[in-house]
């Protein structure tokens, strides 16, 4: 019931609702911009890490952002003075076993990476 809850913090966290599991992202309440960029730099590091973690084991993770901070707070019980950044859902993908691609359709590294000049 908590995570069906929590799916509705931002029309794009409806995958929070069927999650194994489910990590909020709690930050201070910030006015400042330019601290509010370094922390959406630090969060997004932490995300990544979190779901890169996850695949390595096999387990498939969608993050999502958060717009409804109140009720994030109803469900949550944060105080005022934080807000919930980022939502990132874990689970095992219910159709199959989460493997690699094995043959990504993707450019030659050589068409992409330039050295020192264009």
């Amino acid at each position: 019931a908590r995570l069906t809850e929590l799916a509705k913090v931002w029309q794009g966290a409806g995958h929070v609702a069927g999650s194994a599991a489910t990590v909020g992202v709690v930050t201070p309440a910030s006015d400042d911009a330019r601290h509010r960029e370094f922390v959406a730099f630090d969060h997004g590091q932490a995300v990544m890490t979190m779901m890169i973690a996850a695949a390595g084991m096999g387990i498939g993770s969608a993050h999502g952002w958060v717009v409804d901070q109140d009720q994030a707070r109803r469900v949550l019980g944060l105080p005022e003075d934080q807000v919930l950044a980022w939502v990132v859902s874990f689970g095992y993908p219910a159709d199959r076993p989460l493997q690699p691609v094995k043959n990504p359709n993707r450019k030659p590294f050589e068409e992409v990476v330039h050295r020192e000049k264009w």
